[in-house]
């Protein structure tokens, strides 16, 4: 129960790696010294709080407004997605655009019987389109639930 609380509060707090690592001590040692005066862990971790406000009361005595880094954070990889979608379906588009009919030679304007495979034996612009597909709904899931937090 309490490696669970902990656990938690850590990846509730929107602090530096050091200061996180200092706060999980310090809960250590209050979970350690409660329960040498006769506490239980449930009863510290009811004093304590939920592991969010917990967290937060915690950014807040470092000066870091916890709900606004992390809503940063979303937004930011929101962007992210983003942006690598746009990039990879202009590639997609860039490279597409001024090609020749399929099963075409140069600049041939009827098709022909020779077939050309690339050396790898996959089509690289298809993953590109893939990546493209999944990166624009990894930034719409995003983007949903930053706004689904911000109405809590």
């Amino acid at each position: 129960m309490k490696e669970q609380y902990i656990k938690q509060v850590e990846k509730e707090l929107s602090l530096p790696h050091k200061a996180k690592k200092e706060v999980v001590r310090d809960l250590n040692e209050v979970f350690a010294s409660a329960l040498e005066h006769g506490e239980t862990e449930q009863q510290v971790i009811q004093r304590l709080g939920t592991p969010k406000e917990f967290a937060d009361s915690t950014a807040e005595q470092f000066g870091i407004d916890n709900a606004s880094s992390k809503k940063r954070k979303g937004i930011i990889s929101a962007l992210v997605a983003l942006i690598v979608a746009v990039v990879a379906f202009s590639i997609y588009a860039v490279t597409r655009l001024g090609k020749a009919p399929e099963g075409a030679i140069g600049q041939a304007d009827a098709t022909t019987n020779i077939q050309i495979e690339s050396a790898l034996g996959f089509d690289v612009l298809q993953i590109i389109l893939a990546v493209g597909f999944a990166a624009a709904v990894i930034a719409v899931l995003l983007i949903i639930r930053t706004i689904h937090k911000n109405r809590r």
